[in-house]
C-alpha cells in the first residue's frame, strides 16, 4: 500500500484487529482479521492513505462494497460490513470486510496450464450463475478475470465488484483488462449483462486452451484486434459441441448476438449433468462387479465360475473426479461428479465393496476436495442444514492431514451421514448418496 500506516495488531473502529496483510493493490491492503463482536475471521480490504490523494479509490471500494451486497448468490463473495474511521495512527480510512477465502485463484491455476474441460465447464457455469443473479440485480461486474475468481474449498467465488456498475450506465473511460473488455466498451457503450457474458466467454476460452482468444497488454492492441475482426475458433478434443459453441457465441462482436448469463449457465450445466449421469452409471456397474465379485460370481467365456473354481483376476477402477482440480482418467470427458451412486449398506444389508488405495486414483487433497463440493452445492441447494455442513467441514479438512486412524474416522464420518439422513438434517436422499459415495473414494485415497 502506498504510504499505508497500518500495521499488525492495530484495531479499526474498535471491533477489528488486523493480524496480517494477505494482498494488496494500487493503494489498499487486505488484511487477515479477528472480528472481535461477532469472533470470527475475516478479510478487511483498507485504504488508509491521504485523504485526497487516492484517485478515487475510496469511491471505488465503497461501490465494490454495495455492489456485492446486491448480490444474493453464495458463490459471489459475502461482504459483511463498509465503513470509514480513524486509524491508531490519525487517518481516515476506509475499509469493506469480506468473507475471508481459502484457496488460489484462477489465475494462479491457470499459470499451470489448461484446465480440464470437466472442471472448465463446472467453473464457468458457477460464474454464469453468479453474473445471471448479479445482473438480475442490475448490477454489471465489468472485470471477469482469472484473478478475480478464487477456487476455495467452499466452492468457486467470484470477486471483486469495485469497478461494478448499474446497467445502463455510461463512463467516459475504459475500465477493466483488455482482453477480457467487450468491443463496444471501446466506444463507450452503456454498461449492459452482454459485455459481462464476453468476458465470461473469454474466460472459458482461456480455461480449456490456455490462453484468452485475443492477445492484448493494452487498450491499442485491443482496438487493433477489433478492427481485424478476428474470429477465434475452439478445437479440443473430447468437449461438447454444445460447450463450444455457447463460448463462441459468447465472445459475438455484436454483443445482441451473444446468449444472457442465465443461457450460459443452463447449457453449460445441462452439459455437466449429462456427464454426472455417466459417471453414476459407471460407478454403479463397477460397484456392482466389485460386489459380484466379491460373492464370489465371475463370468468369462459365457461359463460362470464359483468360489470353487479358479477365477480370473478381476481389476476394478473407479475414479469420480471433484469440480475443480481433478485430472479425469485417459479417455474420458464427463463432468464433474454430482450423481447419485447406491448408498453401500444402508438400507437394504448389501455388504460394502472394499475399494483399495489404487482404485481412488486421487490425492487426500484431491478426493477431501470432492467432497467439499458436493458439500457445497447440496448446502447451497437447501439440502444440507447448516450446522451438519460446518461439522462436515471440519472433519474433512482434518482427515486431509491424513491422521493414523483414517480409516476409523471415515467410517465414523459414514455412519453420521447416515444418522443425518435419517433425521432429515440431510434432506433428500441424493445428497447423502452422492456425499457418501464421495466419502467411500476420499477414504480410498487415505489409505
Amino acid at each position: 500500500m502506498h504510504d499505508g500506516q497500518l500495521r499488525q495488531g492495530d484495531v479499526l473502529a474498535r471491533r477489528y484487529i488486523l493480524r496480517q496483510p494477505v494482498g494488496a493493490g494500487g493503494m489498499s491492503v487486505v488484511w487477515r482479521a479477528w472480528d472481535s463482536t461477532l469472533e470470527r475471521t475475516v478479510a478487511v480490504k483498507v485504504l488508509d492513505g491521504p485523504v485526497g490523494t487516492d484517485g478515487g479509490q475510496r469511491d471505488r471500494i465503497r461501490r465494490e462494497a454495495r455492489a456485492a451486497a446486491r448480490i444474493e448468490h453464495p458463490n459471489a463473495i459475502g461482504v459483511y460490513d463498509y465503513g470509514e474511521t480513524v486509524t491508531p495512527h490519525g487517518r481516515i480510512a476506509a475499509y469493506v470486510v469480506m468473507q475471508l477465502l481459502d484457496g488460489v485463484s484462477l489465475a494462479g491455476r491457470l499459470a499451470e496450464g489448461p484446465l480440464p474441460s470437466v472442471d472448465a465447464v463446472a467453473v464457468a457455469a458457477t460464474v454464469a450463475d453468479v453474473l445471471h443473479a448479479a445482473h438480475r440485480r442490475g448490477v454489471v461486474h465489468r472485470d471477469v478475470t482469472p484473478e478475480n475468481v478464487m477456487l476455495t474449498t467452499d466452492g468457486v467465488k467470484l470477486l471483486d465488484f469495485g469497478i461494478a456498475a448499474d446497467v445502463g450506465q455510461r463512463d467516459t473511460l475504459t475500465f477493466g483488462t483488455p482482453p477480457y473488455v467487450a468491443p463496444e466498451r471501446l466506444v463507450g457503450a452503456p454498461a449492459s449483462g452482454s459485455t459481462d457474458v464476453y468476458a465470461l466467454g473469454v474466460l472459458l476460452f482461456e480455461m480449456l486452451t490456455g490462453a484468452p482468444p485475443v492477445q492484448a497488454g493494452t487498450w491499442d492492441e485491443l482496438e487493433r484486434a477489433v478492427a481485424a475482426d478476428h474470429r477465434p475458433t475452439l478445437n479440443v478434443p473430447g468437449l461438447p459441441p454444445a460447450v463450444a459453441s455457447v463460448c463462441l457465441r459468447c465472445l459475438a462482436t455484436d454483443p445482441t448476438e451473444r446468449p444472457t448469463a442465465a443461457e450460459v449457465a443452463a447449457i453449460l450445466e445441462s452439459s455437466a449433468e449429462r456427464g454426472r449421469r455417466l459417471w453414476v452409471t459407471v460407478l454403479a456397474v463397477v460397484l456392482t462387479a466389485s460386489v459380484l465379485a466379491g460373492l464370489g460370481y465371475v463370468w468369462r467365456d459365457g461359463a460362470r465360475h464359483d468360489a470353487a473354481t479358479p477365477a480370473p483376476s478381476v481389476s476394478i477402477v473407479v475414479s469420480i473426479p471433484p469440480a475443480v482440480t481433478v485430472q479425469p482418467p485417459p479417455g474420458a470427458t464427463p463432468s464433474p461428479t454430482r450423481g447419485r451412486t447406491p448408498s453401500p449398506g444402508a438400507s437394504s444389508g448389501t455388504p460394502t465393496p472394499s475399494l483399495s488405495p489404487s482404485a481412488a486414483r486421487l490425492t487426500p487433497q484431491q478426493a477431501g476436495q470432492a467432497v467439499l463440493d458436493v458439500v457445497s452445492r447440496r448446502s447451497a441447494a437447501g439440502e444440507i442444514r447448516s450446522d451438519v455442513v460446518d461439522d462436515i467441514r471440519n472433519q474433512v479438512n482434518n482427515l486431509m492431514a491424513v491422521p493414523p486412524d483414517a480409516a476409523q474416522r471415515i467410517e465414523m464420518l459414514r455412519r453420521q451421514l447416515l444418522d443425518r439422513r435419517r433425521e432429515e438434517s440431510i434432506t433428500t436422499a441424493a445428497a447423502y448418496e452422492e456425499l457418501d459415495a464421495a466419502v467411500v473414494v476420499f477414504g480410498a485415497s487415505l489409505t
